[in-house]
């Protein structure tokens, strides 16, 4: 479908909106009266609208406008020197027409009867070239007036045409907006579910342990990866757990090199344990050190083993 085409279908639609057309169209006489600004400001407007989507109507407005022959761009006004002059050069033709040399008495009588009809004459042929003036001035009038009815017409149209391609050009790209963020959304919706099966498939044991100064060499805390196991969360019971605010673990190997460290843990629950989670690491014995606070006091060093 042509713009034309959808122009044409808003207009239609937006008529029946409006409730300004009964299915009638316009006749002859109104699209006359329409053209020589004859008609009120209400039948002006109504007519309009009427003629901005009804093809037959403007067909016949067109074929009414040509009917008014519009100017020519070589075609001057009729000036009113122009119209004298008209009248200088016909006068002397019906006077040399018209006149005649009578005798006498009788000869009079006869000259008055003839020159009545004469007169007669002349005021209609007076009154037939005035009108004729007249009537040429006001189609003039008329055809300018309709040519200025019809641009405004074609200039709506534009408009309207213009609008409409705005508006569904606007429709496009918001479309194409909303498109794209839902996409982007479904893809951060199947990245998080990944994720979270991935989680959920790989569940990470707990091991809790409790450190205080009488453990022995035989209390290590016991730490077991099996499987695919890549993580264990160990949960850590003190006997002051909440002496100082936050505490740091270390875990080293036997040879001393420290193979994780982790600060900013801080106690939680009724027991106050602190939970901190393990990577895997070499099966073997590791030194768990604790430290409280920022100042990293140490509390304690415990043995750790580590098995798979």
């Amino acid at each position: 479908m042509s713009h034309r085409e959808e122009f044409r279908a808003y207009m239609k639609a937006a008529n029946r909106t409006s409730g300004t057309n009964d299915g009638r169209h316009l006749t002859e006489a109104q699209i006359i009266a329409y053209c020589r600004n004859e008609m009120s400001e209400a039948e002006h407007q109504s007519a309009e609208t009427h003629l901005v989507w009804c093809e037959q109507c403007i067909a016949l407005f067109r074929s009414v406008r040509d009917f008014l022959e519009p100017t020519r761009d070589d075609e001057q006004e009729i000036t009113t020197a122009e119209t004298a002059e008209a009248w200088r050069s016909l006068w002397p033709e019906i006077q040399g027409k018209k006149t005649v040399e009578f005798p006498r008495a009788r000869e009079k009588q006869f000259l008055s009867r003839a020159t009545l009809p004469l007169a007669a004459g002349l005021a209609l042929s007076l009154l037939a070239l005035g009108w004729q003036t007249w009537r040429l001035l006001s189609e003039r009038r008329s055809r300018q007036q309709s040519q200025q009815v019809a641009m405004v017409l074609e200039n709506k149209q534009r408009e309207l045409e213009q609008r409409l391609s705005q508006v569904e050009q606007n429709g496009r790209v918001q479309l194409q907006q909303e498109r794209d963020q839902r996409l982007a959304a479904e893809e951060e919706r199947d990245r998080l579910q990944d994720h979270l099966s991935q989680q959920n498939s790989q569940e990470v044991p707990v091991f809790t342990a409790r450190l205080s100064s009488e453990r022995g060499a035989g209390d290590d805390v016991r730490v077991r990866f099996s499987g695919a196991t890549r993580a264990a969360r160990l949960k850590l019971l003190i006997s002051k757990p909440y002496e100082f605010p936050e505490y740091a673990v270390e875990l080293a190997d036997e040879s001393g090199r420290i193979v994780m460290k982790t600060s900013g843990l801080r106690p939680s629950g009724d027991d106050g344990a602190l939970s901190l989670r393990i990577n895997r690491v070499r099966t073997g014995r590791y030194k768990l050190r604790l430290f409280g606070g920022k100042e990293r006091k140490p509390l304690g060093e415990y043995g750790v083993s580590v098995s798979a």
